[in-house]
C-alpha cells in the first residue's frame, strides 16, 4: 500500500517537476523574442534621466548580458508557477485551514513584493543613479570626469540591487503574514517590543555574509531593516489600539 502511494506521488512530483521546466523554457523562447524591450527595461532608470551611453569592451559582454536577462526573467517568471505547483502537489494532503493559510501567505508576499519591485524600478533606482553620476564635465574645474556605465557591470548592478532587495522583502512579509495570523497580537507586541533590536541586528549579520562588500547597499539595507520593523511595530501598536 505505501510503497504504491509513494510510486503515485513520485510520479506526479515529476510531472509537475517537468511543467515547472517546461514553463522555464518557454520563458527563456518568448524572453528572446523580446530582448530589445528587456533590455530597455532594465536600462530605463539611467535612461530615463538623460541620454547615456554604455560601454561594451568586448564582444562575450553582449553574450553574458543577454544570458543574464534571459536567465533573469525565466526565473522571475516561472517562479510563481513553480509555488502554484508546489501548492496542487502538497494541498492534497493538507486540511482546508492550511490551504487557506497558504494562499493567503503567499498572495499578500507576493503583493508587497511586486509593489517593492515597482516601487525600485520606479523610483528608487532613478533617485540613486542621479545620486551616484552627480560629477558632471565642468568647464572651471581642474578634473574633468566623464561618467559613463559599462553594460555588463550596470546590468549585473541592477538585478542583483532588485533581487536581492525584493527577494529580501518576500521572505520578511511571508514570515510576519505566518507570525500575523497564527500569533495572538498581543504577543506579537511584545515580541517585537522586547526583541525587535536583536532581530535587526540578526538580520543585518545575515544579509552582511550574502552581499558583497558595497559600502552604499551596506548603508541602504541598515535603513531599510530599521524602517521595516518599526513599520511593522507602529502597525501592530495601531492594531491593538483598534481592538481594546
Amino acid at each position: 500500500m505505501y510503497t504504491r502511494l509513494i510510486y503515485f506521488y513520485s510520479v506526479e512530483l515529476g510531472f509537475r517537476l517537468f511543467y515547472i521546466f517546461l514553463s522555464f523554457c518557454f520563458c527563456l523562447l518568448i524572453s528572446s523574442f523580446n530582448i530589445y524591450n528587456i533590455l530597455f527595461f532594465e536600462t530605463y532608470p539611467f535612461l530615463k534621466l538623460a541620454s547615456r551611453k554604455f560601454i561594451v569592451t568586448n564582444v562575450m559582454d553582449l553574450f553574458d548580458v543577454l544570458c543574464l536577462l534571459f536567465f533573469s526573467k525565466a526565473i522571475l517568471f516561472s517562479f510563481p508557477y513553480a509555488m502554484f505547483q508546489l501548492y496542487k502537489f502538497s494541498s492534497s494532503s493538507w486540511y482546508v485551514y492550511q490551504c487557506f493559510f497558504f494562499r493567503r501567505c503567499m498572495k499578500f508576499a507576493f503583493v508587497t513584493s511586486l509593489i517593492v519591485l515597482i516601487f525600485i524600478q520606479l523610483i528608487l533606482l532613478p533617485l540613486l543613479l542621479q545620486f551616484l553620476t552627480l560629477w558632471e564635465i565642468r568647464e572651471d574645474s581642474l578634473i574633468n570626469i566623464f561618467v559613463e556605465f559599462r553594460l555588463l557591470s550596470y546590468v549585473k548592478w541592477v538585478l542583483t540591487f532588485r533581487y536581492l532587495i525584493s527577494s529580501l522583502s518576500f521572505f520578511i512579509f511571508l514570515l510576519l503574514s505566518q507570525i500575523w495570523l497564527l500569533m495572538d497580537i498581543k504577543r506579537v507586541y511584545f515580541l517585537i517590543k522586547c526583541y525587535r533590536k536583536m532581530f535587526i541586528f540578526i538580520t543585518l549579520f545575515v544579509l552582511f555574509l550574502l552581499i558583497p562588500p558595497d559600502g552604499f547597499l551596506q548603508i541602504f539595507l541598515i535603513l531599510l531593516i530599521c524602517i521595516i520593523f518599526e513599520a511593522v511595530f507602529l502597525f501592530v501598536c495601531y492594531k491593538l489600539s483598534n481592538t481594546n
